[in-house]
């Protein structure tokens, strides 16, 4: 709906989540390689992501809007298997059943919540305004990224 009403016909939006499909096979295509620097990739992810929800607020073309999804894409495809990476590394064999049960109901609350937040705010504050809100915080998370990159290297715990 957002690229609907910021000009993009139907045409225009297969062709960009085309776009953001390859930059995610791509991505995952390159994984091994990101892995050998978790904490830099991990920033890079998020940094990715923050761009490209920016870049969709003020976007006006396809081009725009097609860098805006590529940026997304990486982001969204390495951060998941990444982050999952990190904790299962600092985490007990014993409990990694747990710990990813919990880590994928994060996932599924935030699935489900988004647009129940989203949509009022959109209605309330117009339609950039989520893009906004989630470029800020995911820029306040690339810092966090920054300061505690040392932390976000993944750890081999025995049992």
């Amino acid at each position: 709906a957002f690229l609907n009403d910021k000009g993009m016909g139907a045409t225009d939006i297969l062709y960009l989540y085309f776009a953001f499909g390859i930059s995610r096979v791509v991505s995952l295509a390159l994984a091994g390689q990101f892995a050998k620097r978790t904490s830099q990739t991990l920033i890079a992810a998020t940094l990715a992501v923050s761009i490209g929800l920016g870049i969709s607020v003020v976007a006006d073309s396809i081009i725009m809007f097609g860098i805006a999804l590529v940026l997304m894409g990486f982001g969204f495809s390495i951060f998941f298997p990444l982050t999952l990476e990190i904790i299962l590394s600092k985490t007990k064999k014993g409990i990694s059943g747990k710990i990813i049960g919990a880590y994928e109901t994060i996932f599924g609350l935030g699935w489900a919540i988004g647009p129940t937040i989203g949509g009022p705010i959109t209605q309330s504050f117009g339609n950039e305004t989520p893009y906004i809100i989630f470029a800020i915080i995911g820029v306040g998370i690339t810092v966090l990224a920054i300061i505690s990159r040392k932390k976000l290297e993944p750890l081999k715990i025995s049992e």
